[in-house]
């Protein structure tokens, strides 16, 4: 019976939407009356296409908008990337050897990109974390100016607020200063320019784009993905235009705009001595011992743990997103254009594949896959009520109010943000809150010239207290991982601390923090319960009493018969005199 209603319903829709479309053709072929002036061209216009300014204005007020909620961030403790990262810029500077003083499975564009970013804004965590908020600023700005040129000027600006609520979202990392935030500045930097440079056949701006996103994929390889767009871009002109000469010239542009980066970065690493060790962090051991550590079945795990709490908490625009993929084969646009869209989509999703691992910040370069999408379903309803002003009005109003809602929905989030409600949302049990009050004693009490080491990875720690690491080796975690390596990795962290014998140590017990393996090397680990003991007083406790943040801060002197509450705790150490 319920379906025989809404069959009646779709059929009255039918017929009234058929009798406004005969109304409105009957209405254009009446002449104007005796006295009255045709309509002008100008009237006819669109208010954007009457008042370019406007268009400004919006894009402007979006803008600022977004920087003030991200602002809203600053002073949320650090996650374990981010403070690695901002330690690799701030070594950097100091002159250390990438791959050899520190180093990490990523290219050497990440290091130099984190350092630039420490010299504008610092070293301070509050100072990294506003500087992401310009970041995320020119990220959006770069993103409307190519959304307009890919989908349109209306529907870029309906999308581009929705965008920024993707972008913001807690559950892929959307307050944090991850590398991802800067390899989609380059990525849309970059589009954008290619668009520009195809639109006015300038070799020029095309070489630009090509420098901008080979440089991406020098920051995280899975900037890659984008890369393979633009050659899309070139192919579906051929097809349109079918000029092999033109296709030649513009993809031999795009070429060796994308090698000028690559070349520079190998020059740097040579002039630096450390190609070799590069080679092995950047291709050898991720290859042998990372990209294929996961199983398929443990990769569709992590995809619902972490794909379920990023599209829960913005249901709506998924929706809207799965409404788009369907939708869009309906729109009337030429057909390179709708394989361009389909295209982006899916190469923005495979950027989240690579090693099975589906973590939360790798959600982040999809994010404007998501958002095209979106847009498809936008202008499948812009279709639909083509010729009806007053519907088309609505469509734009209703997507006004769409982020607007979802913004008063989750106000609490965006507008009053609990920090350690926050993480410990995002992240669970792990200890950054804790971390960051640790850090913050550790700054107060040690001295220049102190030195620190932490049994565990939390990185971030070594930012707060405004020190750097005494070990290369700065994530433990993964030197517990089963490699050929793992002994000596140990071995090398041992003699970094019985040799530079640090003021202050820490020792995390999480097991996110160690990830250690029963079938693993265990030489480190047993190392630190009987030389912690025997050359170092405890000092401070960070005890979590329980997963959701709740935790006591007990200092040795007040209580120095403390017995812990949680099965996980961070402890301060100091050394003792004369060891």
């Amino acid at each position: 019976m319920f379906e025989y209603y809404i069959q009646i319903i779709k059929s009255h829709c039918y017929f009234a939407l058929q009798y406004l479309k005969r109304m409105s053709k009957k209405r254009k072929k009446v002449p104007p009356l005796k006295g009255h002036q045709p309509i002008s061209k100008f009237e006819s216009l669109s208010l954007l296409e009457r008042f370019s300014w406007i268009e400004y204005v919006l894009v402007a007020i979006t803008i600022i908008i977004f920087f003030f909620l991200r602002k809203n961030f600053v002073g949320i403790p650090f996650e374990r990337d981010e403070g690695d990262y901002a330690m690799f810029g701030k070594w950097l500077l100091t002159g250390a050897k990438p791959y050899v003083d520190f180093y990490e499975m990523k290219p050497p564009g990440i290091f130099l990109i984190y350092a630039l970013i420490v010299k504008l804004f610092g070293y301070e965590y509050t100072s990294l974390q506003l500087g992401f908020c310009y970041v995320n600023s020119l990220i959006l700005f770069f993103s409307y100016l190519f959304l307009k040129k890919f989908i349109g000027r209306s529907t870029a600006l309906a999308i581009l607020p929705i965008l920024g609520f993707l972008l913001l979202n807690p559950y892929l990392s959307g307050f944090t200063i991850q590398s991802e935030f800067l390899v989609l500045l380059f990525v849309m930097a970059g589009l954008y320019l290619l668009f520009l440079g195809d639109e006015f056949e300038n070799h020029l701006l095309i070489i630009a784009a090509g420098i901008l996103l080979g440089f991406s994929v020098l920051i995280k390889q899975a900037g890659v993905f984008f890369c393979f767009f633009g050659v899309l871009i070139f192919l579906m002109n051929w097809w349109k235009k079918r000029s092999f000469k033109k296709l030649f010239f513009e993809i031999s542009a795009y070429v060796i705009g994308g090698i000028i980066p690559v070349i520079a970065i190998v020059f740097w690493l040579q002039s630096k001595g450390v190609a070799k060790e590069a080679f092995f962090w950047i291709v050898e051991f991720p290859g042998k011992y990372y990209l294929s550590n996961n199983s398929f079945e443990t990769g569709m795990d992590l995809l619902k743990m972490f794909g379920k709490n990023i599209i829960v908490f913005q249901s709506f625009f998924w929706f809207l997103s799965f409404t788009g993929l369907v939708c869009g084969w309906f729109l009337k646009i030429p057909k390179e254009k709708k394989i361009l869209c389909y295209s982006f989509i899916i190469l923005s999703s495979l950027t989240i594949v690579p090693g099975l691992r589906f973590m939360t910040h790798y959600w982040i370069l999809f994010m404007p896959g998501i958002a095209i999408s979106i847009a498809l379903s936008y202008k499948f309803l812009e279709q639909i009520t083509q010729g009806f002003k007053f519907l088309q009005t609505i469509l734009a109003i209703v997507f006004v109010f769409i982020p607007l809602a979802h913004l008063l929905s989750a106000d609490s989030y965006y507008l009053r943000p609990v920090f350690d409600d926050i993480l410990h949302n995002a992240y669970g049990s792990n200890p950054f809150p804790e971390s960051k009050v640790v850090g913050d004693y550790l700054k107060e009490n040690m001295k220049e010239g102190d030195q620190l080491f932490i049994a565990g990875s939390e990185p971030q720690i070594y930012l707060y207290a405004n020190t750097l690491g005494i070990s290369r080796h700065n994530f433990i975690n993964f030197i517990n991982a089963k490699t050929p390596f793992a002994k000596q990795w140990q071995d090398e962290v041992i003699h970094d601390v019985e040799t530079k014998k640090p003021r202050y140590l820490v020792f995390v017990r999480h097991p996110f923090s160690w990830m250690l393996d029963k079938e693993g090397e265990m030489t480190f680990f047993q190392w630190t319960q009987n030389y912690i003991p025997e050359y170092y007083d405890w000092v401070l406790v960070a005890d979590q009493i329980d997963t959701r943040g709740n935790c006591n801060y007990v200092y040795f002197k007040d209580n120095p018969n403390y017995q812990f509450s949680g099965q996980q705790f961070i402890s301060v150490f100091e050394r003792k005199r004369g060891k």
